[in-house]
């Protein structure tokens, strides 16, 4: 028992020793000194250098780079938006084109009575019916035989027909061929 005893008085000592070190010595010095002494050995002085030179220039960067970023991002949002808008003015305005022409040609047609009202040829020559109609359609009447041009007919033409139409009317007649060729009649 002895042995703890000694034990016990080799404890209070210590206690008593490091109570007395506490009061005398400033921590925060040492602390300070220890620090220095690290970062010299593992930074070799590099750390302050680019506290003090590299950092000021790569937030530079940063910023630069940045700015360019949102300046980019903002010029393809105006040319969406641009493209889009001109799209929809263009949409608009072939829209208003469109309804203009077909009120400006259904108006025509209610004023010109004589477009929508079928000609009728009572005893006509049959080059006087073809070259009525090759003008309307905006075609060449050619006639390769003279006796063909004067046969006489009674025909109701409506120019509502489509020309190929009125043309298998007449090659219904005996005596009368007519073919097309693009942008002229020619009777045979």
């Amino acid at each position: 028992m002895e042995s703890n005893d000694k034990l016990e008085q080799l404890l209070q000592q210590m206690y008593a020793q490091e109570s007395l070190h506490d009061d005398d010595i400033d921590t925060s010095d040492i602390i300070d000194e220890a620090w220095t002494k690290f970062e010299a050995e593992h930074f070799g002085g590099e750390r302050s250098a680019v506290r003090g030179k590299r950092l000021p220039f790569l937030k530079i960067a940063a910023l630069f780079i940045g700015v360019l970023i949102l300046s980019g991002i903002t010029y393809a949002a105006v040319q969406i938006i641009g493209n889009n808008s001109q799209a929809t003015q263009q949409q608009a305005t072939e829209t208003i084109v469109s309804s203009k022409s077909q009120k400006v040609s259904h108006e025509l047609a209610e004023q010109d009575s004589t477009l929508t009202k079928p000609v009728v040829y009572e005893d006509a020559e049959l080059a006087v019916i073809l070259n009525d109609m090759a003008t309307f359609y905006q075609m060449e009447y050619v006639c390769k035989r003279e006796d063909t041009k004067h046969i006489r007919l009674y025909f109701t033409w409506d120019k509502k027909q489509d020309i190929d139409d009125i043309i298998n009317t007449f090659n219904k007649f005996e005596r009368i061929h007519i073919t097309r060729d693009n942008k002229k009649l020619i009777v045979e």
